[in-house]
């Protein structure tokens, strides 16, 4: 799979929720991401109260809008201690990343509103690249962005991961 994705630092979600009335609401989420060490690759087990899975990724670390190819595996409740156990043990655990996470969605678009235990306030937008062209993606994608007026937030490079790792 591949999406368009950025990621800001925010102050305060609620100034930004006033600007969402044209997504919809979907979830209120509580995650997990255990990353293990693969430099600029990424591997991580993400825990929720009704799912858990295992996602692959690989993108550049580079502010503003950037592509991902990620690959994502459902595990059940009872394999997740095994294979974090596992995988620390092939490739280390790098750090874990505790959140809680507002999801809206608007076409193609996933929106996070996210507060990050140790690091503060985030909007991330997802916007999966389908079988249409890459352009109607990038247009979708920028017309999030300047709906929440995004340019006004510093733009972060990494993922959480690399902000709690610094």
């Amino acid at each position: 799979m591949r999406n368009l994705e950025i990621k800001v630092k925010v102050e305060n979600l609620d100034d930004l929720k006033n600007h969402l009335d044209f997504a919809a609401h979907t979830s209120k989420l509580e995650q997990t991401d255990t990353y293990f060490l693969l430099g600029e690759k990424r591997l991580k087990i993400r825990e929720e109260k009704t799912r858990n899975e295992i996602i692959y990724y690989v993108r550049k670390i580079k502010r503003g809008t950037r592509e991902s190819l990620y690959h994502r595996v459902s595990i059940p409740q009872n394999s997740v201690k095994f294979s974090k156990i596992i995988f620390g043990y092939i490739f280390g655990t790098k750090v874990s990343v505790v959140k809680k996470r507002d999801l809206y969605l608007y076409k193609n678009t996933r929106i996070h509103l996210d507060t990050v235990d140790d690091l503060g306030e985030f909007i991330e937008l997802e916007t999966v690249v389908l079988g249409d062209t890459k352009e109607s993606y990038e247009k979708e994608h920028e017309e999030v962005k300047n709906r929440l007026l995004l340019k006004n937030y510093p733009a972060i490079a990494g993922s959480y991961s690399d902000l709690l790792n610094k």
